[in-house]
């Protein structure tokens, strides 16, 4: 936020269905699930996310591609394996990767959660709490995870009161005490920007920077900007 400089981009999912078309994960994911697939389907996303940000780096274009993973991968205690093969299959430098978690998988089992981020962490990927703010997880848990980024769940960044400011404020100090930088998730306004700004968050995320769009359209969106947002554009 303090540069306007865009770092990174989040991969998202669709599936595109031959007679119903594009279906997002909240209708697909708990089917995979259902069906054993969340995992299988984490791996290729990982695979294709480090394949598509090393193609953006051959291309001039060097970003942070932040993956989702969810708690059952955790579980199987293979996530560290699997994203080292990811990155050694794209030929990936590890600081281009980071590997989200939400704050409800995290408190659902923080030592293995620590355990796993240590280690990425070690081979030079850094991990994010996602949607912070809408769990209840507790702060021992929080500053025993070795996580870089923290993520401000959508929820107090469209809040237009003085207590969802309090809150995204609280967050910020938050993740500086415990080393981390903090990230506003779901930015759609210029006044919400502007807050988030304000209020010393480091990164940004949502629709008023950017909508989700193709690869290839992120290569040219990036270089027609020239790397940079005007944030005090209304």
């Amino acid at each position: 936020m303090p540069t306007g400089r865009i770092t990174g981009a989040e991969a998202l999912v669709r599936w595109q269905h031959p007679e119903r078309g594009w279906i997002g994960p909240c209708e697909f994911v708990p089917v995979a699930e259902q069906h054993d697939l969340v995992i299988p389907l984490t791996r290729w996303v990982l695979g294709e996310a480090c394949r598509q940000t090393a193609a953006w780096r051959d291309d001039g274009v060097e970003v942070v591609t932040g993956v989702n993973v969810s708690a059952a991968h955790l579980v199987t205690g293979t996530l560290v394996d699997d994203v080292l093969t990811a990155l050694q299959g794209a030929g990936l430098d590890p600081h281009q990767l980071l590997v989200e978690l939400t704050e409800t998988s995290v408190a659902e089992d923080p030592a293995r959660a620590a355990q796993q981020f240590r280690r990425l962490r070690e081979l030079g990927v850094e991990s994010s709490i996602d949607d912070f703010g809408s769990g209840f997880s507790s702060l021992g848990q929080l500053v025993a995870i070795p996580a870089g980024v923290l993520k401000i769940d959508r929820s107090l960044v469209t809040g237009a009161d003085t207590a969802a400011g309090a809150a995204i404020a609280a967050v910020v100090g938050l993740a500086r005490g415990c080393g981390m930088r903090s990230l506003a998730e779901g930015v759609e306004t210029a006044a919400q920007l502007r807050r988030v700004v304000d209020l010393g968050c480091w990164y940004a995320q949502g629709f008023h920077l950017a909508r989700p769009m193709p690869a290839e359209e992120f290569l040219r969106w990036v270089r027609a900007h020239g790397g940079r947002l005007d944030l005090t554009a209304g």
